[in-house]
């Protein structure tokens, strides 16, 4: 009797026992699925902030814009997106005169790797900041270089059809002396990988590997044969024609790129940038040129009024330098200041702007832009 009365009391406990287990494991699972739902929001809150970050820079605020990515970051050291958008806030401040240096920006983009090392778009952008300190490096100039040939294999990894990454290894393997990493073998398997994923920047790799002597000009017009309405082949004939100092057929040609894809406005920067260069070399005549060059640029901005600040500045910028050349002082202050007004830290180099700086912090950039050619 004793042993049937004790059969009530010991399920009882079993039961109460099994009840606290599935209470414990109900208060984990919901303690869990809390804990994700509020770090995907604070996450979500800080990704919103360095879009809005991105677009105060995008509206010339540049400088509001870092503060802003300094807040997010000082609420949480580890969000890639900020570090990713700093850096960029930093290249663009650089080209403006601010006084950052590329080894910081190099510094800022490897945080955004580190915390995120399987984001292709930061790897890109590191990738890209290393061979920037290579080019401004007297004394690492080589350790740079091969850190960005390294990165971009990196890049191509992470995405095996991003074909701008593989030209930049078939520039960085193709033409860099071997002592700076240059590697002609590793060039042409990186060519031919480009020869599966697209035909146009198959063949910009090709003209790369092909000697200086090469004629390039009959290299493109063979091309442009079978594609007459590719606005990218169109170009790289106009640039083939600038190379050679035929400057009329270049011209020529960056207009039928234009007409083909107007969406692509740089070509009209760069028949600008064609006399402004001619006015470099003292090629030509001085004030044809200067005329051309301004008529150029003004047409950019008269075709283009939607383009965004940091290109449009920059355009405002070189009419106000090229007033300068004429002797027109004050004509020069009052468009500059227009242009700072757009943006305070437009790019003042010669080349135009790299377009890697303006496209949103979460979308893959496709630009490339040589680091050998002017144009």
């Amino acid at each position: 009797m004793k042993t049937l009365k004790k059969k009530p009391a010991e399920n009882c406990r079993k039961l109460t026992t099994a009840l606290k287990r599935k209470e414990i494991f109900f208060i984990a699972i919901c303690t869990g699925f809390l804990f994700i739902m509020v770090s995907a929001c604070l996450a979500g809150d800080l990704n919103k902030n360095v879009n809005e970050a991105f677009k105060l820079r995008m509206n010339g605020k540049v400088d509001e814009a870092k503060a802003q990515l300094d807040q997010v970051l000082a609420n949480d050291s580890t969000c890639a997106l900020a570090y990713y958008e700093l850096a960029r806030t930093k290249h663009h401040m650089m080209l403006g005169g601010s006084g950052h240096k590329p080894e910081d920006i190099l510094s800022t983009i490897e945080k955004a790797v580190k915390y995120d090392p399987n984001n292709v778009i930061y790897a890109n952008y590191h990738a890209n900041i290393c061979f920037l300190n290579a080019y401004a490096s007297e004394e690492k100039a080589s350790e740079y270089a091969m850190k960005a040939c390294s990165a971009y294999e990196t890049v191509v990894k992470l995405k095996p059809d991003y074909k701008e990454a593989y030209l930049y290894l078939v520039e960085f393997y193709g033409l860099l002396p071997a002592e700076m990493g240059g590697n002609k073998a590793k060039a042409e398997i990186y060519a031919k990988k480009l020869v599966e994923i697209d035909d146009i920047l198959a063949a910009k790799a090709q003209a790369v590997l092909m000697p200086d002597s090469a004629d390039k000009v009959a290299f493109w017009t063979d091309i442009l044969d079978n594609q007459p309405k590719s606005a990218e082949v169109n170009e790289e004939l106009g640039k083939a024609y600038i190379y050679v100092d035929d400057v009329e057929n270049g011209i020529k040609y960056f207009e039928k790129a234009l007409t083909l894809n107007p969406e692509n406005n740089l070509p009209q920067l760069n028949i600008a940038r064609v006399y402004v260069m001619r006015l470099m070399q003292n090629k030509g005549d001085k004030e044809k040129n200067l005329e051309l060059a301004t008529e150029a640029f003004n047409k950019f901005l008269i075709e283009n009024p939607g383009a965004i600040n940091p290109l449009q500045a920059y355009t405002k910028g070189w009419i106000a330098k090229v007033k300068g050349f004429t002797g027109d002082a004050e004509g020069s202050k009052k468009i500059m200041a227009e242009a700072k007004a757009l943006d305070p830290y437009f790019s003042m180099a010669f080349g135009t702007p790299p377009l890697n700086l303006y496209n949103p912090p979460e979308e893959i950039s496709h630009y490339f832009g040589s680091f050998f050619r002017p144009f």
